[in-house]
């Protein structure tokens, strides 16, 4: 029974160990879940990122840049509606509340890439610069997003 203790005490230790050397929640770190980069369309110089940032700090802070060597320029972009139409603008910061997301969508928030590399290239680095939180840098993997064929249909 004299080892029952010490015994936790090793299995807690251990556990904590390798909870932290697989980067789980750590304090002043913001977290990105599913990233991607659309395949561009051919012929054209620009295209989009999506993904989910979770600040999982203690502390807010905000997205001030982009960058990439993957593309000349990032901006970060937004949807609105304005007179009856669905357009693209640029945002110039974006507030990451402690203990929040923010998802980069289609159709919502997104970084825009400008002047983009071309060719076989199966990934861009991407790193988000921030006012409090440190520089958040991660691999984006490029999808290709083509349409499915149209099944027939049947009347």
């Amino acid at each position: 029974m004299k080892k029952l203790p010490l015994t936790l005490a090793f299995v807690f230790s251990a556990y904590c160990s390798m909870h932290s050397m697989a980067g789980h929640h750590q304090k002043g770190t913001i977290e990105v879940d599913m990233p991607y980069v659309r395949a561009p369309v051919p012929g054209h110089s620009m295209t989009a990122a999506f993904l989910t940032l979770n600040n999982v700090s203690e502390k807010n802070c905000r997205l001030t840049s982009a960058s990439s060597s993957y593309a000349k320029k990032i901006e970060f972009h937004t949807h609105i509606h304005q007179d009856g139409m669905m357009k693209m603008r640029p945002v110039d910061t974006i507030d990451a509340v402690a203990g929040s997301s923010i998802t980069f969508k289609p159709g919502g928030l997104h970084l825009m890439l400008f002047g983009i590399k071309h060719g076989d290239i199966p990934s861009a680095e991407i790193t988000i610069n921030t006012d409090k939180c440190g520089d958040i840098s991660f691999t984006a993997p490029i999808k290709s997003i083509k349409s499915k064929p149209a099944e027939a249909m049947h009347h």
